[in-house]
């Protein structure tokens, strides 16, 4: 099968695999995904886009498909199409797309802090679901206190977060100190300073309540984000979930080249 990044030299993406369960038409699933590669920098403006072929089998989804989803792009200005020539790119990179450097995430954790806004949706005791308490080690069924929140750049969301903290360390908080304070800063000052973060990264479609926070479409691409914050003693202090606008967000990862090798 072609490659897209073959025909273009740009980042090679890995397969996305639309969903046709989901209720979002899959020409406008396949719409949001061109869409993000637009709005990440993926594609610039008069690169070359991928063929309606090189498309289909990406995405795999019908040539139908991929004709009405260039089409909406193309009405939004994202692109051209040319007969004889292909379809070349005509808006440039998306302003304001928040990036992270893995191997400075705790640093980023504290620019994030300064240069966006919290939104503090809710925040009480509930039961965490499994595969939460086994990263906390918390026994099943045992309550630990939930916070959901986002974070709006410019006014915008682009992230909207599910955290969970042990109900003892969550206990020397403030009342509302997540409202107001990053709850790497709450750790520290009740007397957990996390030391290190586990993370994983993949890509989800967007669920009711994330797609509302994010202004998105249910079953809308995002980025997740799973990270679990350890103390010095290797006590698991915060589980959050956090879920990315792709055209908002933007993740990069610096590798030596003896490990960047196929």
């Amino acid at each position: 099968m072609s490659s897209i990044a073959s025909q273009n030299g740009k980042a090679n993406h890995s397969d996305q695999r639309l969903d046709a369960a989901l209720p979002v038409p899959l020409y406008h699933q396949a719409y949001t995904v061109m869409r993000s590669w637009i709005a990440s920098g993926d594609f610039v403006r008069g690169d070359q886009f991928p063929t309606e072929i090189a498309l289909c089998e990406k995405l795999g989804v019908s040539r139908i498909t991929i004709k009405r989803a260039l089409s909406e792009l193309a009405a939004e200005g994202l692109i051209a199409r040319h007969r004889g020539r292909g379809t070349i790119v005509k808006a440039q990179k998306s302003r304001g797309i928040m990036r992270a450097d893995f191997g400075e995430m705790m640093k980023n954790l504290h620019d994030v802090e300064n240069t966006t806004d919290i939104e503090l949706l809710s925040e009480a005791e509930a039961v965490p679901p499994t595969e939460v308490a086994d990263d906390l080690d918390l026994d099943p069924g045992v309550a630990a206190l939930e916070i959901l929140r986002r974070r709006l750049v410019d006014g915008e969301p682009y992230v909207y977060s599910v955290s969970y903290i042990p109900t003892n360390v969550a206990a020397r908080f403030p009342d509302k100190g997540a409202e107001q304070t990053s709850l790497l800063q709450l750790l520290t000052d009740a007397g957990y300073p996390p030391l290190e973060a586990y993370q994983r990264m993949n890509a989800a479609s967007a669920d009711e309540s994330v797609a509302t926070s994010l202004g998105l479409e249910p079953g809308q691409p995002v980025l997740k984000a799973v990270r679990v914050f350890k103390t010095a003693e290797l006590l698991p202090v915060q589980h959050t979930t956090m879920y990315f606008r792709p055209d908002r967000y933007e993740y990069t990862l610096v590798l030596p080249a003896s490990e960047a090798n196929d």
